[in-house]
């Protein structure tokens, strides 16, 4: 965040070397996982105006991420969505918006509705987009469906 390219890659070679000598063994809380490392290294490259190396990073955090990290999911996708979507990358965006809506949809999660209102906002500012419009439609209805929940 403090923008030296240097000591934040000495920063990330010593996690990711330090990730290497683990056991294996994450703890339900506080572990620290080859998920949890991709999603740093995408935030660092993010900082360091490296958008699509950032999303890269990213996809890796959500194949390292275990199936039943429904909250990390959310947070990550809706993260992924938005880098996507600032490069320019439509449909790619429109496709881990989806993703996102499918665990949103049945959480209650602070950082979900961040990046939820993020996503209307993006809807609201492509209206004319075919893949966006049929995005915008399924937003509505998670909307009327978290509404009435």
């Amino acid at each position: 965040m403090v923008k030296d390219r240097r000591l934040a890659f000495a920063r990330l070679r010593e996690t990711e070397d330090a990730l290497s000598r683990a056991d294996g063994r994450n703890d339900a809380i506080g572990g620290y996982d080859r998920a949890a490392y991709e999603f740093h290294v995408s935030h660092v490259l993010a900082e360091l105006g490296d958008l699509p190396g950032s999303i890269q990073a990213l996809q890796r955090s959500n194949r390292a991420r275990p199936a039943n990290e429904r909250q990390g999911r959310v947070h990550a996708n809706g993260v992924l969505a938005t880098r996507q979507w600032q490069l320019g990358h439509l449909e790619a965006a429109c496709v881990t918006w989806e993703t996102f809506l499918d665990d949103y949809a049945a959480l209650s999660t602070a950082r979900g509705d961040e990046h939820f209102a993020a996503l209307r906002a993006h809807v609201k500012a492509q209206p004319r987009t075919r893949v966006v419009r049929q995005l915008g439609e399924r937003v509505q209805a998670v909307a009327r469906q978290k509404a009435a929940a």
